[in-house]
């Protein structure tokens, strides 16, 4: 009897280190990034008296992830396997755009619809492009963003569309999400600039 019990007892340890030998070993987590904020040293100035509420960006279902797009061919995305975005695309470019006007300091009612209900000027973007090119060779972050500026009740004051490429300098992680930095810089820039000059001439133009 007790043969049988010593014998059960190192049957079921086997066993259990068997089943413990089989599992598979788990993957380390993916990096995950965030858009940096644009430089907004050129863009301060003189206060300016009206507010203004940046919409939630709209986008492809292709680039409204935390996985990063990656272009290989004409019209064919695929995804960067080591590394990926800390929030959904479109949030992150939101979140980095809204931190460049603050940090601007200019407009001091700036935010989005949660924090800015209603406001002087509404600031929509779609993002028409936001992936990383890799036909040709040598890869690149693309961005293209089409912004519009309106009352919130339909009346469009402004309309553009900002593009921007970046250089990698190779497809690790740390430098494809500098190259992104740099193209969204970029517009980030462009668009704040934008956002003041034609935000002020439309009411302006409201007022007159």
């Amino acid at each position: 009897m007790k043969t049988l019990a010593r014998w059960t007892v190192l049957s079921l340890a086997f066993f259990a280190s068997g089943c413990v030998s089989l599992l598979p070993e788990t993957a380390p987590p993916k990096p995950r990034y965030h858009i940096e904020a644009g430089d907004a040293a050129g863009l301060q100035g003189a206060p300016l008296s009206w507010s203004l509420v940046v919409d939630d960006p709209r986008s492809a279902r292709v680039y409204d992830t935390v996985r990063i797009a990656v272009s290989t061919a004409p019209g064919k995305i695929e995804y960067f396997a080591g590394a990926e975005w800390a929030d959904r695309g479109p949030r992150l470019f939101q979140t980095a755009l809204l931190q460049t006007f603050e940090n601007a300091g200019r407009i001091m009612a700036v935010g989005d619809r949660s924090a800015v209900p209603v406001a002087d000027i509404v600031l929509q973007t779609d993002i028409r492009k936001m992936e990383m090119d890799v036909r040709g060779g040598a890869p690149r972050a693309t961005v293209s963003i089409y912004a519009r500026l309106n009352d919130g009740k339909g009346r469009i004051y402004a309309v553009r569309r900002f593009d921007a490429a970046a250089p990698a300098s190779s497809q690790r992680a740390d430098d494809v999400v500098a190259a992104f930095d740099g193209a969204f810089g970029s517009i980030i820039a462009d668009l704040v600039e934008w956002t003041y000059d034609e935000g002020g001439a439309a009411l302006a133009g409201r007022s007159s």
